[in-house]
């Protein structure tokens, strides 16, 4: 019976536990909370059945004694809730910090006017105010605004002045200047901070088209439009650039984008590149495996080695119907400023790469360096017709088995300025479909800042932004696939030492 009692109630804390780390309450919290609901209820059905003499003042005496300990425990718990709240004391133990503020949005609101205000429109009936007004108190909290409350049927003026047409929408405001967001939360509101911010320069940032690149303009899941609206979110101009047409990569470039070229470019055009980087210029470069662009032979150049294969990853599972182990988690990183915010809770997502190896200098000054590894389990594959098929490539080769470099960078000192690199074994991670999956969007922004030489302050973790159509996985569903493993084995554990303890007190 106490055994009963002891097993339901690690199951119910448990359940709870994964609820509150995850936000949802998923298969294991749902089988964890009805498994021990039912087992408390059982153990007391039996304590009941087997307990005599309950009227009697002995009894009396003891349930008291019980009872006013479990009533306690209660009011010191609600009390211990209600002093935190008062002070603005909180903790937060979501597995990937839900609740707490990135420090992207921190350090924004540390370089915006001391006239910043954010006010929450609503109406009274709306349930999704409480967990905005959660996220208002973060903000709150860091002292760089000031919040506020107004009920919609209250501020009709102010509704018609800022266009605001449902509840639950906050409107940000500084220096005369508003910006309303209209589904509230910290990622969109990071985005309209950054809106508002008054830029002194704007950095421009090229992209090449001409030889069947990535498209910047490209809306669908296949383009890179979401780039372009995050790049420029964060102040930079963008621009295209025809490269078969060009003689120079303009002066005014901070970097440019050279994404997976389809077809091969043309010797003009690898010469108008290879002057740009003598010259200090800053370089993304995309490739992908099976196209014979000529990037990859700019890229040895400069120090890089890509061999033309897939690495095959057996520590990635399956994704998108693709051959298992050609789409890479990667959990672990160098020591970069681009990979500073990433580490092993914070995984990326690369489709079909290929390797990208920091092999060797050009000048004894350069500086090269491997940021994003896969496992070192991972090995090559040149059977490319087979991987596209969705086939598990046969062709491993042992020997080759290790720990494959995805993205390195360089850095060239050239007289009075330095030229960078970024290169990237693939492009789809950066796609509309993949962008924002993971910590992608991180790995990839932070990369362009590096190269276009921004303050290293502004190589950050930005605001999750989760969507229940993100792709491939959340890190709330990636993380919850390892409940039944990650949390099982030590519940059962818990549960068994427990038990342990019962019969040796009760033998």
């Amino acid at each position: 019976m106490r055994g009963l009692a002891l097993a339901g109630a690690i199951a119910i804390v448990f359940g709870l536990g994964s609820n509150y780390a995850t936000g949802e309450l998923g298969i294991f919290g749902r089988v964890n909370l009805l498994a021990g609901g039912t087992a408390l209820i059982v153990a007391g059905v039996l304590a009941l059945r087997r307990s005599r003499g309950f009227g009697t003042p002995v009894a009396r005496g003891l349930l008291l004694r019980r009872g006013a300990i479990l009533l306690l425990l209660v009011l010191g718990s609600v009390g211990l809730e209600r002093a935190t709240a008062r002070v603005g004391l909180r903790f937060d133990w979501t597995l990937d910090q839900r609740h707490a503020l990135s420090p992207a949005v921190i350090e924004l609101l540390g370089e915006l006017p001391d006239d910043l205000t954010a006010t929450l429109f609503y109406d009274a009936e709306d349930p999704r105010v409480r967990g905005t007004r959660v996220l208002m108190e973060s903000f709150r909290g860091t002292g760089e605004m000031a919040v506020g409350e107004r009920v919609l049927d209250e501020a009709a003026s102010e509704a018609d002045r800022f266009g605001i047409t449902s509840s639950n929408s906050v409107v940000l405001e500084s220096e005369g200047r508003y910006e309303l967001v209209g589904r509230p939360s910290e990622g969109s509101i990071w985005e309209a901070l950054e809106r508002l911010r008054q830029r002194d320069r704007r950095e421009v940032v090229y992209y090449t088209r001409g030889a069947g690149e990535g498209d910047l303009r490209r809306s669908d899941e296949l383009g890179y439009s979401g780039l372009a609206e995050a790049l420029a979110t964060e102040g930079y101009q963008v621009r295209d650039l025809v490269l078969p047409a060009t003689q120079a990569i303009p002066d005014d470039a901070a970097a440019l984008l050279v994404i997976a070229p389809e077809r091969g470019l043309r010797p003009e055009s690898l010469a108008s590149l290879q002057r740009y980087l003598e010259g200090g210029g800053g370089l993304l470069a995309f490739l992908e495996p099976g196209k014979a662009s000529g990037l990859a032979e700019l890229l040895e150049v400069w120090g890089f080695d890509s061999p033309d294969a897939v690495v095959v990853d057996p520590a990635a599972g399956l994704v998108e119907g693709g051959a298992p182990g050609v789409h890479p988690l990667a959990h672990s990183y160098g020591d970069h400023p681009i990979t500073r915010v990433l580490n092993a809770n914070r995984m990326t997502f690369f489709l079909r790469t290929r390797a990208v190896e920091a092999a060797r200098k050009p000048r004894p000054e350069d500086r090269l360096r491997a940021i994003v590894y896969s496992s070192p389990r991972a090995w090559l594959s040149t059977d490319l017709e087979a991987i596209a098929r969705g086939q598990v490539p046969r062709d491993r080769d042992t020997a080759t088995t290790g720990r494959f470099a995805l993205v390195s960078t360089g850095a060239y000192p050239r007289g009075e300025r330095e030229g960078r690199i970024v290169a990237f074994g693939d492009s789809g991670l950066a796609s509309n479909a993949y962008l924002r999956a993971l910590y992608n969007l991180d790995l990839v922004m932070n990369a362009v800042a590096w190269v276009a030489q921004r303050p290293e302050s502004t190589l950050t973790r930005r605001p999750n932004m989760l969507t229940e159509i993100q792709h491939p996985l959340t890190p709330q569903q990636t993380l919850a696939m390892f409940y039944g493993a990650g949390l099982l084995l030590p519940e059962l554990l818990l549960i068994a030492a427990g038990l342990a303890w019962i019969r040796r007190r009760t033998g």
